[in-house]
């Protein structure tokens, strides 16, 4: 394997993973079975195909070695922009948990005293690392099944 081929695409399919996956109304679609993060893993593949200029098969562990690292950096970066995009996210539950009726002003103190304190930045980075690269490793092995290159020829 080309292993600057493979940070460069799982670098590059892993930020649009983050991005697509943690962006307001853009992160809806993974709302169909997770669609840019094993997507994201699908086009890692694709990426690294162009990029290492591999004209063989991929296996289906270098598929999901490729999506593995999509996954990780795909953590660290929706991790990121939650905790930047987090903060306004509060205002909204607020206002839900105010409908609700009573609810808010139980609640409040604790889930503000939980975020002050870094918490919900830290499990955001703890479950996107297991739920993210978990995707990234499907959509890596998918992507090798898409993208089958030629077979050798049997000798």
């Amino acid at each position: 394997m080309n292993t600057r081929s493979l940070l460069i695409a799982g670098g590059i399919a892993g930020v649009l993973m983050g991005l697509f996956s943690t962006l307001p109304f853009i992160s809806v679609a993974n709302c169909c079975a997770c669609l840019w993060l094993w997507s994201g893993g699908i086009l890692a593949v694709y990426l690294y195909r162009r990029l290492a200029n591999e004209q063989g098969a991929l296996t289906l562990a270098q598929g999901a070695l490729i999506g593995m690292v999509a996954g990780l950096v795909s953590a660290v970066v929706g991790a990121l922009i939650e905790a930047f995009v987090g903060p306004y996210s509060w205002e909204i539950i607020g206002n839900l948990l105010g409908q609700v009726g009573g609810i808010q002003d139980t609640l409040r103190g604790p889930l503000e005293l939980f975020a002050a304190k870094g918490g919900f930045s830290f499990l955001t980075l703890v479950m996107n690392l297991l739920v993210y690269t978990f995707f990234g490793v499907v959509g890596g092995i998918l992507g090798t099944l898409i993208f089958k290159g030629k077979q050798p020829a049997a000798a």
